[in-house]
This record gives C-alpha cells, structure tokens and sequence, in this order.
C-alpha cells in the first residue's frame, strides 16, 4: 500500500507544471485574478493532457533565465529572438501586435522606426530584443528609451504627457487605458509600424512540447477557441 501511495504522489507531482508568467498585462494576463486570454488558453490545453498548472508571475525579463536554469518547467511569451534553445519553443500560441502609440495633440508623424529619434519613449520590458535589431538600434539615439515590466505606467505616463511614444500591444493599450480615461482611444494616434509578434511557449521537457503542439491544433479548431477571444475581447486587425 505504501508502494502504492508514492506512486500515486509522484505521478500527482509530475502532473503539475510550474509556468514563468509576465506581469500583469491584460487582456492576455490578469495576474491578480489568476486569469486572462493566455493563461486560460495554456491552461486549458495542459488540461487536456491531464497537467495541472501552477503559474509564477514574474518580470518579463527573467522567464527565459528561469527556463534556462531549469527553474521552471515552462515558460510564456518567449520568441526565437530570446536566449531559449529553438528546439525548446511551441509552435506560435498568441500573437501580438505591438504599435506606436502617441498623442493626437502631439501630432507626431511617423512612416518608418528611423522617425522615433529623438522622441522620448517607453516600451514594454525585452523589446529591443522582441521587436528587432532595427528597432533597438532606432530608439539608441531617443532622447529618452526605457523599458518597463508593469505597462499600466507606460499608459499612465503617455496619457499624462510625460512622454512622446508609448511602444506596445494595441489589446493591452485598449484594456489598461480605460482605467485611467474612457476616451483614451479618442486621444492617441495608432502607429503600425512593426510586423505581427508571434510567441511562443519555451518548454523543459521536449515530448510535452510535441504534445502541447498537437493538443494546440487541435484546440483552435474547436468552438472553445472563438469562444475565448470573444470573452477577452481581443482584437485582432486584419492587416
């Protein structure tokens, strides 16, 4: 019977996966309610596959450090851009599509990255790397460039005038705004200068990357899927 019982304990351990989870950034993570379009979407597929899973919310910076160390066994929002071995990566799971966002009264004009010299601007934390060399060789020559892993301070300083250039998802610029102004989206110019940001899962353990792939096809043929981006309310432009 105690044979039994070990064993039923480490497969009840080996079923419960700990996720490296950015902070809170709505839509897509809503930390505080243990919730949002990501985690649900993960969650759900692992559930599928019998794991349960057990989030660490941590800075954006630190997730591929943690995978990497072994820390964890999965990790969020990583890209072929960041310090993660390829083979360790899912398939793309979310895409993002991250803009320029500045204010109307400001009336900034901006066809290309190289026209962000010499704005003050604040992007969300791993950036220069996410969006590209180009990118973070453009924004070197600002006039101020910092990154920021809480992004409610990003809109909060866009909104107040405190600085030029907001860099971020357009869905997590639409859900953080309201809570400071109800027509901040009447306020701000829209800038589309970067491609669509595909992420992807980083996983320790390769076969359940293989499975976690699998299990994702799957999951957006179902009904569930446009289920779960109406109730999160994501946008997604279709260009």
């Amino acid at each position: 019977m105690l044979t039994s019982l070990l064993l039923m304990s480490t497969v009840a351990q080996a079923s419960s996966l700990v996720m490296a989870v950015g902070w809170t950034k709505p839509p897509y993570v809503i930390a505080d309610q243990d919730k949002g379009f990501e985690l649900d979407l993960v969650r759900a597929i692992l559930q599928n596959l019998g794991h349960q899973v057990d989030p660490v919310y941590v800075p954006f910076g630190r997730s591929a450090g943690m995978l990497n160390h072994g820390q964890v066994d999965m990790a969020l929002n990583m890209t072929e851009r960041m310090p993660v071995p390829h083979e360790q990566l899912s398939q793309v799971y979310v895409t993002y599509r991250n803009v320029v966002i500045s204010l109307k009264v400001s009336r900034v004009k901006l066809d290309s990255m190289a026209d962000m010299k010499g704005f003050s601007i604040v992007a969300f934390q791993n950036a220069s790397i996410v969006l590209g060399q180009e990118f973070a060789k453009e924004v070197s020559d600002s006039r101020l460039y910092t990154e920021l892993p809480d992004q409610s301070k990003q809109v909060k300083m866009l909104l107040e005038g405190r600085i030029d250039l907001a860099v971020m998802d357009i869905n997590i610029f639409r859900h953080i705004s309201t809570k400071f102004r109800d027509d901040a989206l009447d306020l701000v110019d829209i800038h589309w200068l970067f491609p669509p940001t595909g992420y992807r899962v980083g996983f320790k353990d390769k076969a359940l990357l293989q499975e976690f792939d699998k299990a994702l096809q799957a999951y957006r043929s179902s009904d569930q899927y446009p289920a779960l981006i109406a109730t999160y309310d994501i946008w997604q432009p279709g260009f």
